[in-house]
Formats: C-alpha cells, structure tokens, sequence
C-alpha cells in the first residue's frame, strides 16, 4: 500500500497546476496599471490612426477639438479608456492566468499596429480581399494569444462594440471613411477583426501587467517541482 500511495502522490506533484490562480489580489487593475493602459492604447491609437488619415483611410470631418498628431483630440481618448476598459473586463470575467513577457507584450503590441497600417495600405483595394486579409491577420494574433475563453470573449467585445462606436462617430459627423471601405453602415468592412486583434491584445496585457506585479508563478512553482524528483537532487 506504500508504494500506491508514494505514486499517487507523485503523480498528484506532476499534474499541471490550474490555470487560473484564485487569488483574490490579482482580479482588479490598478489605478497605474489602469493609466498604463491608457497610455498604451492612446499611443497605438495616434499610431494607427497617422496612419489610416495619410492615407486616405479615414477624414475628421470635425475641427473643433485641438489635433494630436493626424488625430482630433477625442480619438487617443477614446482608445485609451477602450484598452483600459477591455483589459478591466479580462479580470472580471476570471482571474489572470499566466501573463506575457515583456518580449511578447511588445510583440502583441506590434502586431495590432502591423494589422492597423496592413487596413491603410489595402483601404482602396477590392473590400473582400482586404477583408479576408485582416480577418485572418487577426485569427494568427487569437491563435497565437488567447489562452482560454475569457480572452477570446474580449476579442469578440471589442469586434462588436468597437465598430458600433466608429458608426456613431460617422453618425455624428465627426469623421468618415473613403468610399471604398464604409460598406458596414459608413465603416470598414474588415474594421471587426481589426477591433478582434486589438481586444485579445488588451486583454493579455492586462495579464501581463498582473502578472508583473505579483511576481512569476512559474518561477516559484519550480524549487517545488524540484523538490518532488528526488532522483534530480540525490547524489551520484
């Protein structure tokens, strides 16, 4: 019976830890890792948008706010509180998982802005194929980035409702899309899996964030796996 019972707890060691850790202090952001976000957001927004308005993508229609850049005012706003907003959301939805490294975050970040210059340079293009192009740019992020369902639902939060926000924005005048990509009530066609990429993003730097501030559970959890292969530390 021993020996059953040494296997079991062996094998009890070696099966992999929960994902998602219930620790109580790592299921809010921050009011810094709040702004952080913002900051990125704004950023990537001014980014993005430079250039969506030098190409031709986009036009603001309004002039009454100071500019940034290419961009009214209100825009670097707005994607800051989205990104905030979203990344608030991943944490509600379920405690964090294992969070990126800086390396990954900066690529993840990376490859949005890739995306958002990609729908620039293809705006007056056939509206499918610059379509089918965005969308499956943005399904390489989901596959490459979303680590369970909780990502995946901000992905799709932002695909609906950062596009419904862009159509009252047009609503209102405030700017407008070319011609040749406002075929979803005034806006682009490929802006969903635009907005897709950008939600998964969010969301995992908010983990990433989390992360950093509690530390790296992988690390700690690797003297305790240690611990538990005798043959690993027994001598020769």
């Amino acid at each position: 019976m021993s020996a059953i019972e040494g296997r079991e707890a062996t094998g009890a060691a070696l099966r992999p830890q929960p994902r998602y850790s219930p620790r109580p202090d790592a299921v809010r952001l921050t009011l810094t890792e709040l702004l952080v976000l913002f900051a990125i957001g704004a950023a990537g927004g001014l980014v993005g948008d430079a250039a969506h308005v030098d190409a031709g993508t986009t036009r603001y229609l309004d002039h009454s706010l100071p500019f940034v850049w290419n961009s009214a005012l209100w825009f670097p706003i707005l994607v800051g509180l989205a990104t905030s907003a979203v990344g608030e959301l991943r944490l509600r939805l379920a405690p964090p998982g294992v969070g990126l490294d800086l390396r990954q975050g900066t690529g993840a970040i990376a490859a949005v802005l890739a995306i958002y210059a990609t729908t620039a340079l293809v705006y007056d293009e056939p509206e499918g194929a610059a379509t089918t192009l965005a969308l499956m740019l943005a399904v390489v992020v989901v596959c490459w980035l979303a680590d369970g369902w909780p990502t995946i639902v901000c992905g799709v939060a932002a695909a609906i409702v950062g596009p419904l926000a862009e159509i009252l924005i047009v609503e209102l005048e405030l700017a407008e899309y070319a011609e040749s990509s406002d075929s979803l009530f005034g806006v682009a066609l490929w802006l969903p899996a635009l907005y897709l990429a950008f939600g998964v993003v969010a969301a995992r730097l908010a983990e990433l964030l989390v992360t950093r501030r509690r530390g790296r559970p992988q690390l700690d959890q690797a003297p305790a796996s240690a611990a538990t292969n005798p043959s690993s530390s027994s001598p020769e």
